[in-house]
């Protein structure tokens, strides 16, 4: 459906006239654009939000006083009202208990009668004597009811003394209950799904629980939930190791992936009684030691059923683009991965999603009901961008946008316009207090904003880590927690709102555009396509002459730059005074600029030195970065050194006989010989070194000889003999 609008008005407008003063020409019946920002008190994070029958919008946001306000829009952005929910139990005195802290709302959901939910949880407090607590503070889940003008219908309340819950999903079911996902936080981890009919009474609990250790909760990972139309509910739930995961197969050295490593996991229940009809799970990547900094999970976005009866689950991960084996990837690019699996959870296909040679953080998905999905998500450079995917997983259409917030930490989601009729795209940023409303027309277009689109490539590939490796216990169904009323109070929360742009298209006049410029950068080995179908493969300044649909003529100008790729870049190999006033550094030219020693900027690509050091000279552009470096020493040949032994036994310490990284001097070849005089390794490349095998076979414990020939950065040869003790 939206593909179809998208195709329709590039047939009739010319693709790129979308993006400048000629998108004027363009007489649509919907054709507002709005760019707006709202601050509100405190730092804040919009993580959901929801769409009513009159297009307007309902967001669920946080605060950085732990604090959580619901907002209604219209759909031009307008606020109606916005407000912060806590419970009426406050604290008044250390022998008065409960009272309650740190209420957080974690999810928003419509519901059939124009009334909504929002879930989450809060700190339940006992009585404090002697500075301790009695009973002590834990957490507890809570689900509201509120109104179309925000009031609060009801409110419910899941926890009891010696439990730690939260209330992390909702789903509407077919016959119009709730199935709630109350999550537990504390050791056994027994989390539960509740199933409530109509009128609210529970009609079935399921408990969900994993043996543990090593397998625990994720719960900075909210599950996924959704109603198939068959009737079964599948729930998609994060779990994490903190021990070591160890592969083994035939004649082959155990593998260890180092932990934490993470599982994503798939239970099937029956509607009916909440039976669980299938559980699987699949580990992630392990990113220790690898190029990922810190610790990554994939983050689950959503589950949409398609047209044949499978689903697409749609992630945030970082996958592997080094061609090692899977245990031993090290480098990974951010990307939307797409898995592709039927209603037991087994998966059968797997696609990513990310910019020609850049990457993608996927932030939010928005499902169509013909197998049509709508991804956002930020390229490397942190611009929006939008794209959807048809019920086969394949690219339809691109768009892209400047983020007004463009920040490492900033997250969003995108919600269609009623009837098709555009997008409103959050951002924000949890550091922050702006929060940011993009508005687009019905096909998706912004001039306020707007940027060129990269090109979204999609790839079939695997995922070749371990399958069903968290095994899962049958713990009894019990209800170990009260479901009761929970007294709600609301306040006024405010937020104002700053238009920064809006933007509404009129009929055109023939125009040359001199001023607004379409600037195009692009990499190496890379094209750009005009509207009239121009491959542009080199810089320089191009333009277009389009045609609107009420037969106005714009010119349009393309500068496209052209940049070389910073993979390119080599220094000089390393080099020596040796008594010389200063040596010249040289590195790969053809850049903008280079920045030398993290200190000097300069559009030069050589460097004069004059005392010895590391140098390093850096690059930087939107096709990559890199930084190579160079060791200058004040003389030229240096003391060779070797290890005297060696124990190759196993222990991942000291089990490899090479030449140490502290020799400055050039491998030339290391041999090393038995004292029968036999070679039993021998090597020209740095790094590599003996195991203590020959042929594969362990050598016996004893004194070995070695030769090794180096050659300084003098080219003087140096040689050096000795013995070295093998030791087991």
């Amino acid at each position: 459906m939206i593909a179809a609008r998208v195709k329709i008005a590039i047939l009739n407008t010319g693709l790129l006239c979308l993006f400048l003063d000629c998108s004027g020409q363009l007489c649509s019946t919907d054709s507002n654009y709005f760019t707006i920002f709202y601050n509100a008190p405190n730092d804040n994070l919009i993580n959901a939000g929801i769409k009513t029958a009159q297009n307007e919008l309902v967001i669920l946001g946080q605060s950085s006083d732990k604090s959580s306000f619901v907002t209604k829009f219209t759909s031009q952005g307008n606020v109606i009202w916005s407000k912060k929910y806590e419970p009426d139990y406050p604290f008044v005195s250390y022998v008065q208990y409960p009272w309650y802290n740190n209420s957080r709302l974690y999810g928003i959901s419509n519901s059939s009668d124009s009334t909504s939910f929002v879930y989450g949880s809060s700190s339940e407090h006992g009585r404090s004597i002697n500075g301790v607590e009695e009973p002590g503070n834990h957490s507890v889940g809570w689900l509201l009811n509120l109104d179309k003008f925000g009031n609060v219908i009801y409110g419910k309340y899941f926890g009891n003394w010696g439990t730690d819950y939260s209330v992390d999903g909702l789903v509407h079911l077919q016959q119009g209950g709730l199935l709630i996902y109350l999550r537990a936080l504390s050791f056994p981890y027994i989390s539960r799904i509740i199933c409530f009919n109509k009128a609210g009474v529970i009609l079935w609990t399921t408990p969900l629980q994993t043996v543990s250790p090593p397998s625990a909760p994720i719960p900075s990972k909210p599950p996924v939930m959704r109603q198939l139309n068959n009737g079964r509910i599948i729930i998609c739930d994060q779990y994490r190791w903190d021990i070591p995961d160890t592969l083994f197969y035939p004649f082959q050295p155990p593998i260890l992936l180092l932990a934490p490593l993470s599982f994503m996991t798939f239970t099937v229940l029956d509607p009916k009684s909440g039976f669980i009809m299938s559980q699987t799970s699949y580990e992630s990547p392990s990113y220790t030691n690898t190029n990922v900094v810190g610790e990554f999970v994939p983050d689950i976005k959503s589950i949409n059923e398609l047209p044949n009866g499978r689903l697409s689950v749609l992630a945030d991960v970082y996958y592997p683009t080094d061609s090692l084996i899977f245990y031993k990837h090290n480098t990974f690019v951010k990307m939307a991965v797409n898995y592709l699996i039927d209603d037991d959870g087994y998966l059968y296909d797997l696609i990513t999603y990310r910019p020609e040679r850049g990457a993608c953080t996927l932030e939010s998905v928005w499902p169509e009901s013909n197998g049509e999905q709508i991804l956002l998500g930020k390229d490397g450079n942190n611009q929006l961008v939008l794209f959807a995917i048809d019920a086969t997983g394949e690219v339809e259409w691109t768009k892209a946008y400047k983020n007004p917030i463009p920040t490492n930490n900033s997250q969003g989601f995108v919600i269609e316009k009623q009837n098709g009729k555009g997008y409103f795209i959050f951002q924000s940023d949890p550091d922050e207090s702006n929060f940011h409303l993009l508005i687009t027309n019905a096909i998706g277009n912004d001039s306020c904003s707007q940027i060129p689109a990269p090109k979204m490539v999609s790839e079939h590939t695997i995922w070749p880590w371990p399958f069903n490796k968290v095994k899962f216990q049958s713990p009894q169904p019990d209800m170990d927690f009260r479901y009761s009323p929970y007294n709600i109070i609301e306040k006024t929360h405010s937020v104002v709102q700053n238009i920064t742009c809006h933007y509404q298209f009129e009929c055109c006049k023939d125009v040359i555009d001199t001023v607004h410029f379409n600037n195009i950068t692009i990499c190496e080995n890379e094209t750009y396509r005009l509207p009239d179908s121009t491959v542009i493969k080199k810089t320089g300044r191009y333009y277009v002459p389009l045609k609107s649909e009420t037969g106005c003529d714009s010119v349009v100008i393309y500068n496209v730059k052209v940049l070389k790729s910073p993979s390119h870049l080599e220094i000089s190999p390393d080099t020596c005074l040796n008594n010389i006033a200063s040596v010249r550094l040289t590195a790969t030219g053809g850049y903008d600029n280079y920045l030398w020693n993290n200190l000097t900027n300069t559009t030069d690509s050589f460097f004069f030195v004059t005392v010895p050091g590391t140098y390093t000279v850096g690059v930087n552009n939107m096709c990559g970065s890199k930084t190579d470096t160079v060791h200058v020493y004040d003389q030229c040949d240096f003391p060779i050194y070797f290890p005297t032994a060696f124990t190759p036994n196993g222990d991942y310490l000291n089990d490899v006989l090479r030449v140490p990284l502290a020799n400055k001097n050039k491998l030339v070849r290391l041999r090393i010989y038995n004292r029968w005089g036999e070679m039993v390794f021998s090597t020209t490349i740095p790094g590599k070194g003996w195991d203590g095998k020959l042929n594969g076979i362990p050598q016996a414990a004893g004194i070995f000889i070695y030769y090794l020939e180096m050659e300084g950065l003098s080219g003087h040869k140096l040689e050096q003999k000795g013995t070295v003790l093998l030791s087991r």
